[in-house]
């Protein structure tokens, strides 16, 4: 009986610090609300690309506001880590087709630059492990973090950065 007591405190602080959580986590997501949602239905034939590379398989790590990679972005199921494939048109636009999470099809013309870094929200890798896509949506600049299961696809997609 006398080990009752601090179990059940410890099982209260644990369910409190959940409930938190998930209230932080849904008061981030009203807060950016304001976002427009991401073309989740297109794929590059309905923008009139081929396909250059891939598709490539990835850990879609998560996406964050442009230049803060601790400021994850979680309004319309951007904050959602998943299995994905990523796959790049001959124009430059960029498909991301996730496992148990809205797909993702970024048009040319919203790509900003591409390049490597070692760490976001949810994910360190060091090096330039992740595969970063800046991007806009709407008026808002967007970092989408992949890391990539082989070295060579990372390098292959950071090769063709000029490309159109």
């Amino acid at each position: 009986m006398d080990r009752a007591l601090p179990v059940l405190i410890l099982a209260l602080v644990f369910l409190a610090a959940l409930g938190l959580m998930a209230l932080g986590w849904r008061r981030r997501g009203r807060s950016q609300a304001h976002l427009p949602a991401p073309d989740t239905a297109s794929s590059l034939a309905d923008l009139g690309e081929d396909t250059e590379i891939g598709p490539v398989p990835a850990i879609y790590v998560d996406t964050v506001l442009a230049g803060t990679p601790l400021e994850r972005v979680v309004a319309h199921g951007l904050g959602t880590r998943s299995k994905a494939t990523l796959v790049r048109g001959a124009v430059g636009s960029w498909r991301i087709e996730r496992q148990g999470a809205p797909d993702l099809t970024i048009p040319a013309a919203d790509v900003d630059t591409l390049g490597s870094a070692g760490a976001m929200a949810g994910k360190a890798v060091g090096g330039d492990g992740l595969l970063v896509i800046r991007w806009r949506l709407g008026d808002t600049l967007l970092d989408t973090g992949l890391r990539l299961e082989r070295r060579a696809d990372h390098d292959l997609l950071l090769s063709r950065k000029d490309t159109p």
